[in-house]
């Protein structure tokens, strides 16, 4: 498959639950404010919210770290204002032709305030996805920041994939030290069974939980 097949595959995906993923990215912004140094992760879903910042009149003076090569491309191409008016670095590490991103992530910061990320399922269990690299990413990711804010369409509460990214357990001990988990997520899947039941466990187990709509 050539790189331009890669990037139309997963605008494909991107496409999909649309409104749901840009509707939570706009509610991500009101959590960045100016001069914040963020990292944005790998996924759909970031890369809407990738879209959403680099519009007209979004001008946070950020300090910009990701590995979303989508991103990073799609403001190559479209929007070149965005790395006059903010730092933007990419990590190191290896190519993901599936997911368009880099992987076994190697990064000069040793800590960072925000790290926002997607994740293909999150349930009472914890976050899991569906390769070990998101894996990885995620394990690297959160021992370097003080907030972690999951952006996840409705769609992907209670989903329960094959490898696990963080046990519930170790979120809790995370929150227990100070850290902080913010899930911002839409309200289209409540009749869908056990979405606000899992909702209302993350809550109770220390998420700050966000809902668009």
């Amino acid at each position: 498959m050539s790189m331009e097949d890669l990037f139309l595959s997963f605008e494909k995906r991107k496409k999909l639950n649309q409104e749901n993923k840009r509707g939570i990215a706009r509610k991500v912004l009101e959590l960045i404010s100016t001069g914040d140094e963020i990292f944005l992760g790998a996924g759909t879903s970031v890369a809407c919210l990738g879209e959403e910042l680099a519009k007209p009149g979004k001008q946070f003076m950020l300090k910009i770290w990701t590995n979303n090569l989508f991103i990073v491309n799609l403001w190559l191409k479209e929007h070149n204002q965005i790395f006059s008016e903010n730092f933007v670095g990419i990590t190191a590490g290896e190519i993901s032709r599936k997911n368009l991103s880099v992987v076994n992530v190697v990064a000069p910061f040793s800590q960072i305030e925000k790290a926002i990320i997607g994740t293909p399922g999150i349930s009472a269990r914890g976050l899991s996805a569906d390769d070990m690299d998101t894996v990885q990413q995620i394990e690297f990711l959160i021992k370097r920041v003080s907030r972690v804010i999951i952006l996840a369409d409705s769609s992907k509460i209670g989903r329960e994939c094959t490898y696990p990214t963080r046990s519930m357990r170790m979120i809790k001990l995370d929150i227990k030290k100070g850290k902080k988990y913010i899930l911002v997520t839409d309200r289209n899947n409540d009749v869908k069974p056990g979405v606000t039941d899992t909702i209302s466990k993350l809550q109770d187990f220390g998420f700050q939980v966000i809902r668009e709509g």
